[in-house]
C-alpha cells in the first residue's frame, strides 16, 4: 500500500548566523524543537491557526506544507511459500 507522508518545509529568508536556509519537518511542533519562534517569525499556535493554507509567507520565513510521495515496495514482506 502506498503511503502519503506530510512534510513541512521551512525556508528562512534571512537566516541568522548558525542557521541554514532550508529545513524539513514532519510536524509543526517539530519546527520549534529546532528553530526558536524569533527565527521563524510566527508562534506554533498561530501557525496551527493557518492550517487551512498550504503556505505561510512571513517577514522571516516561508513555510510550505506538502506530501512526500513514496513508492510501495515489497521489502520486509514475507512470502507465504516460505512458511
Amino acid at each position: 500500500m502506498k503511503q502519503e507522508r506530510k512534510v513541512i518545509h521551512v525556508e528562512l529568508l534571512t537566516p541568522p548566523d548558525g542557521y541554514k536556509k532550508h529545513y524539513y519537518f514532519g510536524s509543526i511542533a517539530a519546527i520549534y524543537d529546532i528553530l526558536p519562534k524569533e527565527v521563524v517569525g510566527i508562534s506554533k499556535e498561530a501557525l496551527w491557526n493557518t492550517s487551512h493554507n498550504n503556505e505561510y509567507v512571513g517577514r522571516k520565513a516561508i513555510i510550505r506544507r506538502g506530501v512526500i510521495h513514496t513508492k510501495s515496495g515489497e521489502r520486509g514482506k514475507r512470502d507465504n511459500k516460505e512458511q
